[in-house]
């Protein structure tokens, strides 16, 4: 038998009425035999209780990550004297340096066992996700900090808030639809946009000065508005796959 007749046959097989009502009546004994006995499925965990879960086990790293390289982003944009501008090129680094984390469990193939644990896939990411952005507030806030009263950068606050927020919502918001729309090299974009970002930031930095000073704070206002937006979008979403308790992204 060739695969074409195999399909014929199988294309024109019927369900047997008589069997599929066993089938329904087995399923329904099981049923009630489950309500008398009070057999609730089990939960999945509080996300609060498994948001300490992560912190205590994975998370620290992603905490001690982001301090070393805060160190190392203060001593590079501070390096340069007077120039704020400089601020953004550096701040998809922070986002970058999270990815290994986010991407764990696609890298070492354990999206499936994921599936089934009491703890979705987006419920994960949340809580790293939650984790790798109280870090990210903290060392943006020490960056402001530093631009304004050490370095005493020509620039106002709302001026370096709008610097490091930007090009972050910017890189989350590319890291969450590589996540969600991609099956297949997801971190490999994912480490593109940041770089982009990075570069482009660089390029905005050297031709058009101009975008950093006062008068161009409009356009900061705007875009930031726009990649607020996108970013929350991109975090229901997250929200929503994970209430709903399903795989958040594609398993290739």
């Amino acid at each position: 038998m060739n695969k074409r007749e195999l399909c014929s046959i199988l294309q024109n097989q019927t369900a047997n009425p008589k069997r599929l009502k066993e089938t329904q009546q087995m399923c329904s004994a099981l049923l009630e035999e489950q309500m008398k006995l009070d057999l609730i499925p089990e939960e999945r965990t509080n996300f609060w209780q498994f948001l300490s879960d992560v912190m205590r086990h994975t998370g620290w790293r992603l905490w001690v990550t982001q301090g070393i390289l805060l160190l190392l982003i203060c001593a590079g944009i501070f390096s340069v004297p007077e120039s704020p501008q400089i601020i953004p090129v550096f701040i998809p680094l922070f986002v970058l340096a999270c990815l290994p984390s986010f991407y764990q469990s696609a890298v070492f193939g354990m999206r499936e066992i994921e599936a089934v644990t009491r703890a979705s896939s987006a419920q994960i990411i949340l809580a790293k996700l939650v984790l790798a952005g109280a870090s990210q507030i903290i060392c943006l806030t020490v960056i402001c900090w530093f631009a304004i009263f050490a370095a005493e950068y020509p620039v106002t606050l709302i001026q370096l808030i709008l610097y490091v927020a930007v090009p972050l919502l910017a890189c989350l918001i590319l890291t969450l639809w590589n996540m969600r729309t991609r099956d297949r090299y997801a971190m490999q974009f994912s480490i593109l946009s940041c770089l982009g970002a990075s570069i482009f930031a660089g390029i905005l930095a050297h031709w058009l000065p101009a975008l950093y000073e006062i008068s161009a704070l409009g356009v900061w206002i705007i875009t930031f508005v726009i990649f607020a937006g996108f970013f929350i979008k991109e975090l229901s979403l997250l929200i929503k796959t994970w209430k709903e308790g399903k795989i958040y992204g594609t398993v290739s």
